[in-house]
C-alpha cells in the first residue's frame, strides 16, 4: 500500500507538472521571454558533480562524528604534508558555537558584550533550513493553487476592490553598470542597469500565498507526513513546470549522470539516507507502512522517496511532452484536423 501511494504521488506529479511545463512554456513563447531556468549541455555535465560535493557537505554537517571521520580520512588517505593541513584546519572547528573562535579573537574589554549575542549551532542551522524549505514549498503550492484562489476571489461581492481586484506589484534592485549622480538610476536607459533582483506578485499572489503558510506551519510543528507530502508534492510539481531542459542531448548527459550518482551515494554508502533523515525536511515524499495498524495519526514507519527521483525525470519527461505537443500541432495545421492528445 506505500509503495502504491508513492507511486501515484510520484505520476501525479509528472503528469500535473508536464501540463503546466508546456502551457508555462507557451505563454512565455508569446510574451516573447527568455526561459530563465533551462539546464544547458554543459550545465548538465556539471550537475552530478555539483550535487554530489553539495551533499557530502550535508552529510558531513549532519553527521554526529563527521568532523572525527574526516580526520581520520585526512590522516590515513592524504599525503602527511595535507593530512598535517587537514587535521590543524578540522581542529580549530571545534566548540558548540559557531561565535568561540570569534571570542578568542576579540579584545578583553569586549569579550562581556558577545553573551548578548545569541549563540549559533547546528540545531539553529537545521531549524532555518526547515523554515526556509517550507516557505519555499508553501510559495510553489499558492503558485499551483493561484487559480483557484482567483476563481474564488474574482466572485466576491465586495464590489470592485481588494482582494477581488487583483492588483499587480513589481519589486526590484538595480545596479547600474557606470558611475551615475543620486536619482539618475530611476530614469536611465535599459543598458545602462541591469537587474539584481526582480519579482511580480499581484494581489491573489499574496492571498495564495498568506493562506498556503498555515500548511507550513502546521509542518513546523507537527512534522506530520501528510503535510510533508503536500510541500513535497508542490515542490515535484513547480521544479518540473520550471526547470527546463535545452535539448534532448542535455537530458540524457544529465539522467546518465545522476543514475551513477545515484547509485553511487544511495546504495553504496549511507550519504543520501543519512542528509535526508538530518534535515528533517519536506525534501521527500513519504507514506506510513503501518497506517492500517496504527492509524494515520499514530503510525511511525514510513516508506520514502525522494523529490530528485520524480523532478529529473519529469524534466526529461516535459520536455519529450512539449516536442510532441509541437509535432502535433504541425500535423494538425498541415492535415487541417486537430489531434487529440492525452499527455
Amino acid at each position: 500500500m506505500a509503495s502504491c501511494s508513492l507511486y501515484a504521488m510520484s505520476l501525479l506529479c509528472i503528469i500535473v507538472g508536464g501540463i503546466r511545463s508546456a502551457n508555462f512554456v507557451k505563454y512565455q513563447m508569446s510574451k516573447k521571454r527568455l526561459l530563465e531556468a533551462s539546464i544547458s549541455l554543459s550545465e548538465a555535465k556539471k550537475f552530478p558533480l555539483t550535487a554530489s560535493a553539495v551533499l557530502f557537505s550535508l552529510y558531513l554537517f549532519f553527521k554526529p562524528n563527521g568532523r572525527e571521520w574526516l580526520m581520520g580520512v585526512g590522516g590515513n588517505y592524504l599525503p602527511e604534508t595535507y593530512s598535517a593541513m587537514v587535521n590543524k584546519t578540522l581542529a580549530k572547528s571545534e566548540g558548540p558555537s559557531l561565535f568561540s573562535r570569534i571570542e578568542q579573537r576579540l579584545p578583553e574589554n569586549m569579550r562581556p558584550y558577545l553573551e548578548y549575542v545569541p549563540s549559533l549551532t547546528k540545531d539553529h542551522v537545521m531549524k532555518f533550513l526547515l523554515v526556509l524549505l517550507c516557505y519555499e514549498g508553501c510559495v510553489a503550492l499558492a503558485a499551483i493553487l493561484k487559480p483557484l484562489f482567483s476563481f474564488i476571489l474574482s466572485r466576491l461581492p465586495i464590489g470592485n476592490r481588494r482582494p477581488r481586484l487583483n492588483l499587480p506589484y513589481f519589486l526590484s534592485l538595480r545596479q547600474g553598470k557606470k558611475e551615475m549622480d543620486q536619482g539618475d538610476i530611476e530614469d536611465a536607459k535599459k543598458d545602462d542597469y541591469e537587474y539584481t533582483f526582480k519579482i511580480e506578485v499581484d494581489t491573489h499572489d499574496i492571498v495564495a500565498i498568506a493562506v498556503c503558510l498555515l500548511v507550513g506551519i502546521s509542518h513546523i510543528y507537527q512534522r506530520h507526513w501528510i503535510t510533508n507530502n503536500i510541500i513535497g508534492i508542490a515542490f515535484s510539481i513547480y521544479g518540473i513546470e520550471n526547470l527546463h531542459l535545452s535539448s534532448f542531448k542535455a537530458g540524457s548527459l544529465l539522467l546518465a549522470g545522476l543514475f551513477i550518482y545515484d547509485i553511487f551515494w544511495v546504495f553504496a554508502t549511507d550519504v543520501m539516507t543519512s542528509v535526508a533523515k538530518g534535515i528533517d525536511a519536506p525534501i521527500l515524499l513519504q507514506f506510513p507502512q503501518d497506517l492500517l495498524r496504527h492509524g494515520w495519526k499514530e503510525a511511525t514507519k514510513h516508506s520514502m522517496l525522494g523529490l530528485g527521483d520524480i523532478v529529473i525525470p519529469g524534466i526529461f519527461i516535459a520536455l519529450l511532452r512539449r516536442f510532441d505537443l509541437r509535432i502535433t500541432e504541425k500535423d494538425s495545421k498541415k492535415k487541417r484536423k486537430i489531434l487529440k492528445v492525452f499527455f
